[in-house]
């Protein structure tokens, strides 16, 4: 075992003591530990075990700035058009076979179903991307990921509702605001740590 092994086990023993010189030593030979498999001086402290776990979820669930946020919101802009230009393709694509006649209701300039199809085709890409993966393509190149507050993956529910809610008029302004995140993560109680 090496010493980095032994002391994943003294970091959490009641018997444990810092000396200045070795570092973490036992209390009771006041010497490094020695074992191989297991000690038989281990005496498990669950308050210093917690603390442990919580310092490392902490680290592990550390929210990402504004810059990252801002970052992903400018390639998910991107992306999510590519997006909508693929689906668009692909609806075009698919009238044209099933009935040509009715691609000429798509040529008359209707802004509401553009937008309508816009929504909904935008909608379809994070939930794809962030209910199966808790990452959009954006997320991906920034490292970050979707959490729930218990930093889990969110469920389809929440990824939903999340992106519901960047369609709210000004949403993207409320990054502004002295916290590091907008409307759609503090309505679906989500938040976006480094992956």
């Amino acid at each position: 075992m090496t010493r980095e092994e032994r002391l994943s086990f003294c970091k959490i023993c009641k018997n444990q003591k810092l000396d200045f010189k070795q570092g973490i030593v036992c209390g009771l030979t006041d010497a490094p530990a020695s074992f191989e498999n297991s000690c038989n001086l281990f005496v498990e402290n669950t308050e210093l075990k917690n603390e442990i776990l919580f310092k490392e979820f902490e680290t592990i669930n550390e929210e990402v700035g504004k810059e990252i946020r801002f970052a992903n919101f400018i390639l998910d802009f991107i992306f999510g058009y590519i997006f909508i230009l693929i689906c668009s393709i692909i609806l075009g694509v698919t009238v044209a076979l099933i009935s040509p006649d009715s691609l000429t209701f798509f040529e008359q300039d209707r802004p509401i179903l553009d937008l309508f199809l816009g929504l909904i085709f935008r909608t379809i890409y994070y939930i794809i991307f962030e209910a199966t993966t808790g990452r959009s393509l954006a997320k991906f190149i920034t490292k970050t990921k979707v959490v729930d507050k218990n930093g889990e993956k969110p469920n389809v529910y929440t990824i939903f509702l999340r992106t519901i809610c960047r369609f709210i008029p000004f949403e993207p302004f409320s990054f502004f605001g002295n916290e590091d995140s907008g409307w759609h993560d503090t309505i679906s109680e989500t938040r976006v740590v480094k992956a």
